[in-house]
C-alpha cells in the first residue's frame, strides 16, 4: 500500500472514529453539531495537508520509477507549498536535462555509428576478455575477400598492447597497419583495434623514395664516369699515337680520374651506411671530450675559410650514455654543414649543457629558407648542387637509435643551431 493510500485511510479511519465518540459522549444538541463542524474542518485539512505533502511524494515516488524505467516524460505539478515547490522545480529540470542529454547521446551514437560504417578504415571493438565482440562493414568485406584475414591480421592485432602499432602483411601482400586503444566501459577498461590498408601509399612512398635513389645515383655516376672515360680515353690516343709525352701526360691526368673514382666510391660508401646503420654501443663518454675531438677534426678546414670555432662549454665533466663513434660522426655532419653554410669569414660555437646532457651548433651562416625547413631531415633531399642528401638522414637515423632529441631552424638572432638532448 501507498504512502498516500494509508495516510488516506488513516485520517478516514481517525475521523469516523471520533464522531462515533462525540456523538456517544456529547449525545444530541448544538455541541455536537460543533463537534461534527470541527471534525469536518480537521478532515478538511487533513485533505489538504495530503496535497501539499502527501500528494507531491507520491508524484515524486512514481518519478523515481519512471526514472528507473528510463522514462524522462513524467514531471512535478506546482502544489502551493514553497518547500515542495522547490524541491519539484529541482526534479523538472532534472528530468529536462537527462531527456536533452539521452536525445543528444542518441544523436552522437547514430552520428558515429554512420561514420564508422562509411569509413575507409577497419575498426574492431573487443569485449572485457579481449576477443572480437563487433566489426564494421571495412573488417566484414576484408574478411570476405581475404580468407586468411582473421589468422594474418586480427589474430596479431589482437595481441598488440595498448598503444602499439604495427604494419601486418596479407597472403595478398596487403599491407595493414593495425594500431590497438582502450576506453572506459561501465567501468572497466576495453580495447578496440583499427585497421587501415596502406599498401598503395607505402608502394607511393617507396617509389618515390626509389626514384630519388636512382636519379641521384644516376646523376653521379654519369658524371664520375664521362669525365673517368674522357681522361682515359685520351690517355689511350696518346699510348696508341706514340707519344713521347705519355708518361708527363698520364701523371697529369690520372690523379684526376683516380680522385673522381674515389669520389664515386664514397658516394656509394654513403648510401651504403646510411641503410646499414648498426645499433648504437653506448658506453659512459664524457661529451667535453667528444666535442673538442670532433672540432679538432674539422679545425684546419675552418682557418683555411677563416672562420672561427669557440667554445662554451662547463668546467667539469658532462657525461651521457651514448655510442662515442656515431655522436662524433653527427657533430662531423653538423660542423661540415656550418661551414658550407657560412662559405667564408665567419663563426661557429660549439655549447655543452649538462641538465639533461645536451650540445649546440651554432652559426652565423645565411640561415635555413623557410621553404625547405621541413625537409631537412628528408632522405636524399639536399639544397646544395652536388649535395647527396645524406649527412642529415644519418645524424637523424643515428641520434633516433640514441632515443634523443634534435632541433635544426635559423633562429631570430639570425643564428642557425643545431641542439641535441640526450635524456638521462
Amino acid at each position: 500500500m501507498s504512502a498516500a493510500a494509508k495516510y488516506i485511510l488513516y485520517l478516514t479511519v481517525l475521523h469516523l472514529l471520533l464522531g462515533v465518540m462525540a456523538y456517544f459522549v456529547i449525545g444530541r444538541g448544538p455541541v455536537l453539531l460543533l463537534a461534527e463542524m470541527i471534525l469536518l474542518l480537521s478532515a478538511y485539512l487533513g485533505y489538504r495537508l495530503y496535497e501539499v505533502l502527501v500528494a507531491p511524494l507520491d508524484l515524486l515516488s512514481r518519478g523515481v520509477g519512471a526514472l528507473a524505467d528510463q522514462d524522462f516524460s513524467v514531471k512535478m505539478i506546482p502544489t502551493g507549498s514553497p518547500e515542495m515547490d522547490r524541491l519539484g522545480q529541482v526534479y523538472n529540470r532534472m528530468i529536462d536535462q537527462l531527456r536533452e542529454e539521452r536525445i543528444t547521446g542518441r544523436q552522437r551514437e547514430e552520428f558515429l555509428d554512420r561514420l564508422v560504417g562509411a569509413a575507409e578504415v577497419g575498426i574492431v571493438i573487443l569485449d572485457f576478455d579481449g576477443g572480437v565482440e563487433s566489426v564494421n562493414p571495412w573488417v566484414s568485406r576484408h574478411r570476405k575477400t581475404d580468407q586468411d584475414f582473421d589468422l594474418t591480421v586480427l589474430q596479431p592485432a589482437l595481441e598488440l598492447a595498448p598503444g602499439e602499432k604495427r604494419v601486418l602483411t596479407t597472403p595478398n601482400n596487403r599491407r595493414i597497419h593495425t594500431e590497438r586503444a582502450d576506453f572506459v566501459d561501465r567501468g572497466f577498461e576495453r580495447g578496440f583495434l583499427v585497421l587501415q590498408d596502406v599498401t598503395a601509399d607505402l608502394l607511393l612512398a617507396e617509389k618515390e623514395a626509389y626514384g630519388k635513389v636512382i636519379r641521384m645515383m644516376a646523376h653521379e655516376v654519369n658524371n664520375s664516369n664521362a669525365a673517368i672515360v674522357s681522361l682515359l680515353r685520351s690517355l689511350h690516343d696518346i699510348a696508341t699515337e706514340h707519344d713521347p709525352h705519355l708518361p708527363e701526360l698520364a701523371t697529369e691526368y690520372l690523379p684526376p680520374a683516380i680522385n673522381r673514382a674515389e669520389n664515386l666510391t664514397e658516394f656509394m660508401r654513403n648510401f651504403a651506411r646510411v641503410v646499414r646503420l648498426p645499433n648504437p654501443q653506448r658506453s659512459r663518454t664524457d661529451l667535453i671530450k667528444l666535442i673538442r675531438s670532433a672540432g679538432g677534426v674539422v679545425q684546419e678546414m675552418l682557418r683555411a675559410r677563416n672562420i672561427e670555432l669557440s667554445y662554451d662549454v662547463p668546467d667539469h665533466p658532462v657525461y651521457a650514455e651514448v655510442d662515442a663513434g656515431q655522436i662524433e660522426q653527427v657533430l662531423i655532419n653538423a660542423l661540415t654543414n656550418a661551414r658550407e653554410s657560412i662559405g667564408t669569414d665567419g663563426r661557429i660555437e660549439l655549447s655543452l649543457r649538462d641538465n639533461p646532457p645536451s650540445f649546440t651548433i651554432a652559426d652565423d651562416g645565411p640561415g635555413i629558407p623557410a621553404e625547405v625547413s621541413d625537409k631537412l631531415f628528408t632522405p636524399f633531399f639536399s639544397t646544395k648542387n652536388a649535395g647527396q642528401g645524406v649527412g642529415l638522414t644519418l645524424s637523424r637515423d643515428i641520434l633516433t637509435a640514441h632515443q634523443a632529441t634534435y632541433r635544426l631552424r635559423t633562429d631570430a638572432d639570425g643564428w642557425t643551431r643545431f641542439t641535441v638532448t640526450f635524456a638521462r
